[in-house]
């Protein structure tokens, strides 16, 4: 007989962990889903944080607005506003619990998705230090030389996704982007809504926390002009779009609107100095977007000193920033993994800020964090599209990393990433090498199998013109390493492959330029389950998450059966589901004194099931393991 196993994580590559709102962050609980977006897990909240009551449904092509409402009609849920780029809509619930109307929602078979409208909170952090007055980030980065290289530069249009700006700011002004529908107006928007659900108007951007106030200055403070602090790129013009409240919180439905809005109004870079562990596919929707019209997308991986994915930074189409201090040490709070792509100045940043939020009322302020150095990230790399703009969004990124300052492990290391940002080598980049390098993956072969505790990926990269500077491996979207000299390879551990596998190699040369090559390979845990039979992902899927597990000698025996009563076990186990506590006696053949009452009726009372017959749920009838998984 095959064994279930109880866990907390039905698909580790989807698990979710929420840090909700509230002044003081607390870890509020997880959730965590399966590969089709369904619930495994309660939401829950701590004490003093406020409950998740808003969801983001994706409704299937040809689903109506009608078939949506029966369901809200039924959970008391009421559709607020709409993502229509995105095709996704935002529903308030009334007094539904959150967990059985994401489970309703999923079990529907209307939706592609449901999922809690998250909030993500600022990623930076105020330490107890004394105000430190002095810049020393710029001349880390080597931006003397940078200013001197760009010193006529165009205008690049920077969005800075936050709390708002300062407007009136002295050491700000000149610096946004205007409306060129609306002469005399900044070109920026409001999105973000308060407790009872309204919003101000779409040209309320004042900052009533000093976050993106600090974050403006950083990329584009106006230079040489005798006042305050000098920012890094001249040619910045800033595109202020508030998607965080005064406290610095946003909900997920927010951000991603501010997103698509910069994309489709010119932003050539947008900075998300905000962070939080739960994944959001409307957010990757929305990044993928704005990936796909040229935009580069910089992002804060956060401050809690923690290998754990925060994102948007950890998303494909992110450039994933950490922070150094002035020594070029790695900030302790930064978090860390393979998701960081470079490092930058972010311990004691001085910038400007509303004389309100000062620490001592002069409209300066120096701040530490995550945020402080993906500001200083986005602010090269308007610099560099500045001087010149023709460069595509993929070049710019990469210039990022071949000009890094290595720093830690030689080569990419997951504190670090490729290095600290060095402006002074970046400018020096123009468009005279254009060619791609070349790069084709050796091993593993297309469709082949892997096995065994570790195995070896490579790939051959060749350039004519500049020389390759560097592979990076990713298996499933995941870096697994980078190497610099040839043969190009690194050892990958096998926990990182599961079932089906997607493997890239992308090669960077040392002027910027990439290209990737992809193959598919899998990792087959039963020998009696290929990966050409037709449910091998999801078995493979349920194995690696211990919900379910073969029998002696390597073997899953697709296709024994397995009992009604049993396959709702399997699946209040696997997705985290609490078993009732009083009975309610639904079904005459379900008695009070059966071991499965508790599993069976808690799911028909979330909708996951319902009877063989009117009064009868058949326990003991038998349904294959594979039409199970």
């Amino acid at each position: 007989m095959f064994f279930l196993k109880h866990t907390k994580a039905f698909l580790a590559a989807s698990t979710a962990v929420v840090l909700l709102a509230g002044q003081t962050a607390a870890l509020a609980g997880t959730i965590t889903m399966n590969h089709a977006g369904i619930p495994a897990a309660h939401v829950k909240n701590s004490a003093g944080i406020s409950k998740i009551k808003q969801i983001l449904i994706r409704p299937k092509p040809g689903v109506s607005l009608k078939a949506i409402e029966a369901i809200n009609t039924r959970l008391g849920g009421k559709r607020v506003s709409k993502l229509p780029k995105l095709g996704v809509i935002k529903i308030t619930l009334g007094k539904s619990d959150i967990n059985k109307a994401l489970s309703a929602y999923n079990a529907s078979g209307l939706v592609e998705y449901a999922e809690p409208n998250y909030t993500r909170k600022a990623a930076s952090f105020t330490p107890n230090d004394p105000l430190y007055p002095d810049q020393w980030g710029l001349t880390q980065i080597g931006m003397p030389y940078a200013w001197e290289k760009v010193a006529s530069p165009n205008q690049v249009k920077v969005a800075v996704l936050d709390t708002g700006v300062d407007t009136a700011h002295e050491d700000l002004q000149g610096i946004f982007a205007m409306d060129p529908s609306n002469p005399g107006q900044i070109l920026g928007k409001h999105f973000f809504t308060d407790p009872t659900g309204k919003q101000a108007s779409d040209n309320d951007l004042q900052d009533n926390a000093g976050h993106g106030t600090h974050i403006s200055g950083i990329i584009a403070g106006v230079t040489n002009n005798s006042l305050g602090i000098a920012g890094i790129s001249a040619g910045a013009r800033i595109m202020p779009v508030k998607v965080l409240d005064d406290v610095g919180l946003g909900e997920d439905a927010n951000i991603a609107e501010g997103l698509i809005w910069a994309a489709d109004n010119g932003a050539r870079v947008v900075n998300m100095s905000l962070s939080g562990p739960a994944q959001s596919k409307t957010l990757a929707d929305a990044i993928k977007y704005a990936h796909d019209k040229g935009v580069i997308v910089v992002a804060a991986t956060g401050n809690d000193g923690v290998a754990d994915p925060n994102y948007p930074a950890a998303y494909d189409g992110v450039v994933g920033v950490g922070a150094t201090d002035s020594k070029d040490v790695w900030m302790h709070q930064s978090n860390f993994g393979p998701y960081v792509d470079v490092v930058a100045p972010g311990v004691s940043i001085l910038s400007t800020s509303p004389k309100t939020k000062s620490y001592d009322g002069s409209a300066y302020e120096a701040l530490t964090g995550t945020s402080m150095a993906t500001g200083f990230v986005s602010g090269l790399a308007a610099l560099i599209l500045s001087e010149n703009p023709s460069l595509s969004s993929d070049r710019v990124e990469g210039i990022l990393y071949v000009t890094a300052d290595d720093f830690g492990t030689p080569g990419w290391d997951r504190y670090f990433g490729h290095g600290r940002i060095d402006a002074s080598r970046a400018v020096d980049f123009g468009d005279s090498d254009n060619v791609k390098p070349s790069v084709s993956i050796a091993s593993p072969t297309e469709g082949s199998k892997v096995s065994g505790t570790s195995n070896i990926v490579s790939a051959t990269a060749a350039d004519a013109d500049s020389g390759v500077a560097f592979v990076d491996f990713f298996v499933n979207g995941e870096r697994v390493g980078s190497s610099m000299t040839p043969p190009y390879k690194v050892s990958v551990s096998s926990d990182k492959f599961q079932g089906k596998n997607i493997v890239d190699a992308v090669a960077y040369d040392k002027s910027g330029n990439s290209s990737s090559s992809e193959v598919t390979c899998y990792r087959q845990t039963f020998s009696d389950v290929a990966p050409s039979y037709w449910a091998f992902e999801d078995i493979e899927a349920l194995t690696a998450s211990k919900v379910i597990s073969g029998y002696p000698g390597g073997y899953f025996k697709p296709g024994n059966p397995v009992g009604r009563a049993e396959f709702v076990k399997m699946l209040m186990e696997g997705m985290g589901l609490s078993k009732k506590t009083y009975y309610s006696g639904y079904f005459k053949d379900v008695p009070s004194t059966s071991w499965a009452w508790p599993y069976i009726e808690a799911a028909y009372d979330m909708g996951l099931v319902t009877g063989y017959s009117k009064d009868e749920f058949a326990p003991d009838k038998e349904i294959k393991r594979d039409e199970v998984t």
